[in-house]
């Protein structure tokens, strides 16, 4: 650690690492490096860029000397300078993950753990469970997201496994169940869906030649289709294709909601809610967690004990976040997407070339990341350029900036929301 380091009152740029999971955009079409205005290896997939203080893959902050440290480092040496007495009392660290997230495959169903639950999972087994913090999560979408997330409405899984008997006549007493049942509270709703996945997966671990079965006459049969497929069953061919019939996730993808998203519309993803992102460039910011329970889609560590003790089986449709947009006559356009998540919420700015804003950004951290044009951030004692692809870590200190675009701008920016009580999460 630097000694007697003091966060100044400025801009403080970021090298930041990526993470190249199976699942990343290839070749020339491969959203990260085209951001950061790199050439993309051959073959190599560009899954993540992240943008914090998480141990697994902390950012860099640039010193004005040109020396870097890494951001963790960075915040203990002033915490209360950078992060703000709040935040500091508060969460003792920077509390979000910004990350860009370009998804060219099919990541895995997953949901995560809330705060308790994340800390008997870490206790109990710190090698796949690395944090003792919750992950709820926000997505943006760049260019379109399409995505599972949640479980349908309750008619609408009456519908599907009336469709796909395949599914029903596998999972068994639950499915016959769920279709004979009508007009019941959303609780009871809710405890059906529940039973429903649970024995899935139940059926899915113990009797996996049934599955493999199941699924194959499903492809079979929607193979010999004369109709045009819905873009549901050929996306959950293309998945099958891909994963074979030994997955359980292949046969729950009927099971969850498809979600499209067009650019600009978000998703907020609670505790226990499972989803799993199918392709889009998104970007994505969470609570400081990498706490992930797979159950199906996936070559990494599957935990369907522990999803299933922890899933959230609310049948319903996702909510579309929108953000609350701003326009003004000076050419700007400001969106901000709230979060239920005390750790962050973002905002986003579309600035047209040659305008200027003032940003109040209050007294806490930061993370400021340009994705299209260039901008000019200018403070008191001076000023910083950053292109596209470039980031920066503004510090508690640094209470208000001016964004001037340089030409067509598109600015995202990862803060703590105010806190109304002061008191620890």
């Amino acid at each position: 650690m630097t000694q007697g380091l003091k966060a100044e009152r400025r801009p403080y740029r970021l090298k930041n690492e990526g993470q190249n999971y199976a699942w990343g955009t290839r070749g020339p079409d491969a959203f990260i490096p085209q951001l950061l205005g790199q050439a993309p290896e051959p073959g190599q997939p560009y899954a993540e860029l992240w943008m914090g203080a998480h141990p697994k893959a902390p950012s860099r902050v640039v010193l004005p000397d040109g020396n870097t440290m890494v951001l963790p480092a960075f915040i203990e040496a002033d915490p209360k300078g950078t992060l703000g007495t709040e935040v500091f009392d508060c969460f003792g660290g920077l509390p979000f993950l910004l990350k860009v997230l370009s998804a060219g495959q099919t990541l895995s169903i997953q949901a995560h753990p809330n705060k308790a639950q994340a800390e008997t999972l870490h206790a109990a087994d710190p090698q796949h469970y690395p944090d003792d913090n919750h992950k709820p999560e926000i997505a943006i979408a760049l260019d379109g997201l399409t995505a599972l997330m949640g479980f349908r409405p309750f008619s609408e899984l009456n519908a599907a496994l009336r469709a796909y008997p395949e599914i029903a006549n596998f999972i068994g007493q639950p499915a016959q169940q769920l279709m004979a049942t009508e007009d019941v509270s959303p609780e009871i709703q809710t405890a059906i869906t529940g039973q429903l996945f649970r024995e899935l997966v139940k059926r899915a671990e113990g009797n996996q030649d049934a599955m493999i079965a199941a699924i194959d006459r499903l492809v079979i049969r929607l193979g010999s289709q004369s109709r045009v497929l819905t873009d549901a069953e050929l996306r959950f061919l293309h998945i099958q294709q891909r994963y074979g019939s030994r997955d359980v996730g292949v046969i729950a993808f009927f099971l969850l909601n498809l979600v499209k998203l067009s650019p600009g519309q978000g998703l907020y993803i609670e505790a226990g809610v499972p989803h799993a992102y199918l392709e889009g460039n998104i970007i994505e910011c969470m609570a400081n967690s990498d706490n992930v329970v797979r159950v199906g889609l996936t070559p990494k560590y599957r935990d369907a004990r522990t999803l299933l003790e922890i899933v959230d089986a609310t049948p319903g449709k996702p909510e579309i976040l929108q953000g609350r947009t701003q326009l003004t006559d000076a050419g700007l356009h400001t969106v901000t997407y709230a979060s239920p998540a005390r750790e962050f919420e973002i905002r986003r700015w579309r600035l047209q070339g040659g305008t200027a804003c003032r940003v109040e950004k209050g007294t806490g951290p930061s993370v400021i990341l340009s994705v299209a044009g260039s901008i000019r951030l200018t403070w008191d004692s001076g000023q910083e350029t950053l292109r596209r692809g470039d980031s920066a870590f503004l510090p508690a200190r640094l209470e208000s900036y001016s964004l001037n675009a340089l030409n067509d701008s598109d600015v995202f920016q990862a803060d703590v929301p105010p806190m109304k009580d002061g008191g620890r999460p």
